[in-house]
């Protein structure tokens, strides 16, 4: 008798303690998704800094977050503003290409020798996640969205979480002279629409001169982006990752070809002869109104400006048939590793990148223009001033990310030949389009996809 009292006083205890145990995690549960103060996860909080605690080993100088990028001057100045505010932890450089950095990690990151946090193109985030090679930032998504244009940030975001940093963006945008301008129409106020350009260039294009009224890389795929667009045009459907919505047969494709095809009088030169040395070099010579390109023109601008008297500014794309054109976004993220030994304080450092300290280290040592909202950048000593990256700012906020699917990588040489058959007038706008398709989806197949 007095076993079978044991017996049950044991099973009743367990069964107590494994009601306790459920209800302890249905109340966690229920805590979890109450509010935006409660973690994503386990690591540990510090309300007091609003960020994740940063691993007590660090701050006792028993170990380093080691960071890879590629320029040696940002890094110096980035360490240096983190220690002013973290003199305890030690970070350690390694320069690193960003277009290497996913695949050094992957070699790396799980015998310990990778990066704990490191930046790459955004287009890398899609294979990086297939390859669980990065963690995710957490309780930082409010101070994201707060921070970070909505087209940089939505390169990270994946089921709901964001799996890294935006710390820079670009985008192509209109380069206009203010002061050829002023001769040619009596206002320095760029065009705001396509037809104000065609109709100067009726007037001021001579081909025996080489005088042109706008000139751009007409057989670029990444520039010409904004044509189809501004037809409604979506690459790989509204969030830019169904591989099955190339559509380059739709509608809305062969609207914007339409279009492209129209302006050629505008810029009445083949594809193949539009390259850097006929549009941006012939631009900063002062004889051309208009010029497309992005902020790696800028240098090249200022000094053609300088040397031969002119004024210039960056603007948005003007309109098409009334709508705004997009433009491709491209991003450079910082990244957390998922081996990472201190995922808390690489998490505050990938922020601390994006931070005004960051974003101000980011402009003055290498001139990109930080992944900021305008109210942030604003706080930004200098970028507030800076009217040439406002200008590529204000498209930036136009435009749409490259899509980061694997597909992605088969689209730039069928969209290029797709361009060039119509802008040389080698096939019909349609024809263009179904060969499109044809040559992107040989490539899918040679690629076994």
């Amino acid at each position: 008798m007095k076993k079978a009292v044991k017996k049950w006083s044991l099973l009743f205890l367990a069964l107590s303690l494994m009601l306790i145990a459920f209800a302890g995690c249905s109340k966690k549960e229920s805590a979890s998704s109450e509010g935006k103060e409660e973690a994503k996860d386990d690591l540990p909080w510090d309300k007091k800094e609003n960020g994740y605690k940063i691993e007590q080993d660090l701050l006792d100088g028993k170990g380093s977050l080691k960071f890879w990028t590629d320029n040696d001057d940002y890094a110096a100045a980035i360490i240096e503003a983190w220690n002013k505010k973290y003199p305890d932890v030690e970070i350690e450089y390694e320069k690193v290409g960003s277009v290497d950095a996913r695949a050094k990690m992957a070699l790396d990151g799980e015998a310990g020798l990778g990066a704990d946090v490191f930046i790459q193109p955004h287009d890398g985030i899609g294979p990086s996640l297939a390859d669980s090679i990065i963690g995710p930032m957490g309780r930082y998504d409010e101070q994201l969205k707060g921070r970070i244009i909505e087209s940089a940030l939505g390169t990270v975001e994946n089921e709901g979480q964001y799996y890294g940093v935006p710390i820079s963006t670009e985008s192509i945008a209109l380069f206009y002279n203010k002061t050829l301008l002023k001769k040619l129409t009596g206002s320095d106020e760029p065009a705001k629409d396509w037809n104000q350009i065609i109709e100067l260039s009726k007037t001021y294009n001579d081909k025996a001169k080489n005088q042109w009224t706008i000139r751009w890389e007409s057989g670029n795929s990444y520039t010409n982006h904004f044509f189809l667009t501004a037809a409604g045009f979506n690459l790989f459907g509204k969030e830019g990752k169904d591989a099955k919505k190339l559509d380059f047969e739709s509608e809305k494709v062969t609207e914007g070809l339409e279009f492209f095809k129209s302006v050629r009088p505008v810029w009445d030169v083949n594809a193949e002869d539009a390259t850097n040395d006929t549009t941006t070099l012939e631009f900063v010579k002062g004889k051309t109104p208009y010029l497309i390109n992005g902020p790696w023109a800028i240098a090249d601008a200022n000094k053609g400006a300088k040397e031969n008297g002119f004024e210039y500014g960056i603007t948005t794309i003007p309109t098409i048939n009334g709508e705004t054109p997009k433009t491709f976004s491209g991003n450079q993220i910082a990244n957390v590793s998922s081996y990472s030994k201190y995922p808390g304080a690489a998490r505050v450092f990938a922020m601390f990148l994006a931070s005004e300290e960051g974003a101000e280290v980011l402009y003055k040592t290498t001139g990109k223009l930080p992944a900021l909202n305008a109210k942030a950048a604003d706080k930004v000593d200098g970028l507030g001033e800076d009217e040439l990256l406002k200008g590529v700012a204000k498209q930036a906020a136009n435009s749409v990310p490259m899509p980061s699917i694997p597909e992605m990588a088969s689209y730039w040489d069928p969209a290029k030949a797709m361009y060039v058959n119509v802008w040389n007038g080698l096939l019909e706008v349609e024809a263009a389009q179904k060969k499109a398709t044809e040559d992107y989806q040989a490539l899918l197949q040679s690629a076994g996809k």
